[in-house]
């Protein structure tokens, strides 16, 4: 039978976290293969899932098979202590307590406390984000210019399933870990050493009209310039699957039955976009924020 492991770890909400504790977050929880634990999750409910279930499958690159790594917000910073480096579409995060391997046979699933909507009216249609590691390809390193046609490393071909309650499972359009690769900043430069300070909007959708093809010999800033703000990832519309809510969301990597191919794939991270009246809402809660601390100063 193959190892399972079923984890469970408290949310720790929407604020970006700068890198070091980005680190610590998605590696707290490290377990022993085969080790089963419980940890209470708070009563607020933020935008990544709270709880995960792992089947490693036959072929996951040996040291990625930490389940917890997909859980809490995307990477922004990868490689500290070995080549540390901002993450960017040229430079995906790589980290074993950063990423998490599906091999053949094998699959993931995550649980949300705050149900993923259907909701036409959010950006592009866009409900649900996943980030895997996939990266283009620098055709002048290490100044992230895009070949013509513009190439990808690093994707995978697990196909993706949503649920309402756990058990009936339906699939959507969309490969877990493919375009878009993740942009962590707005303000760096493709292999920068450094985190940057103007953070990517990781729960704004890309737009999934655009194909590899709309960035063929695209330079970095041209490619940036098409993300919009946004820290990439693979949108996924939850409406393809005839569900108008959902909980659950499975990874999976079928077996092709051949002995001498050993397919995997990466996943990082699950966001769930938020609806429009949410983010007016966070919106005004700036403005009333920002408000207060003017008055406080006057």
């Amino acid at each position: 039978m193959p190892t399972q492991h079923h984890c469970r770890i408290p949310n720790r909400g929407s604020v970006p976290q700068h890198p070091p504790l980005t680190r610590l977050a998605k590696g707290r929880g490290r377990l022993a293969f085969g080790a089963v634990f419980l940890l209470t999750t708070p009563a607020f409910a933020g935008p990544w899932p709270t709880s995960v279930t792992y089947d490693p499958g036959t072929t996951p690159v040996a040291g990625f098979t930490d389940p917890t790594t997909a859980l809490g917000a995307p990477e922004r910073f990868t490689g500290e202590g070995v080549f540390p480096g901002a993450v960017t579409m040229f430079n995906p995060a790589f980290g074993t307590d950063e990423i998490v391997s599906i091999g053949e046979g094998g699959h993931l699933t995550v649980s949300f406390d705050e149900p993923v909507q259907d909701d036409p009216g959010n950006l592009h249609g866009v409900d649900l984000i996943i980030f895997g590691n996939t990266g283009f390809i620098d055709s002048n390193f290490p100044n992230g210019q895009l070949g013509n046609p513009a190439g990808v490393f690093g994707s995978g071909l697990a196909t993706v399933e949503v649920s309402a309650d756990g058990t009936n499972f339906f699939s959507v359009d969309g490969l877990a870990d493919g375009l878009f690769p993740a942009q962590g900043y707005l303000d760096v430069t493709p292999f920068q050493t450094t985190p940057g300070i103007v953070e990517s909007d990781f729960r704004k959708p890309m737009d999934p009209s655009l194909t590899l093809s709309d960035f063929d010999g695209l330079s970095y800033a041209q490619a940036l310039a098409l993300y919009d703000g946004s820290g990439g990832g693979t949108p996924i519309d939850i409406g393809t699957s005839g569900l108008t809510s959902i909980s659950h969301v499975r990874i999976s990597l079928a077996d092709d039955g051949d002995a001498e191919t050993s397919l995997h794939a990466e996943i990082d991270a699950f966001v769930n976009v938020p609806e429009p009246a949410s983010i007016s809402l966070l919106l005004m809660a700036g403005l009333t924020v920002a408000s207060r601390r003017r008055r406080r100063q006057s």
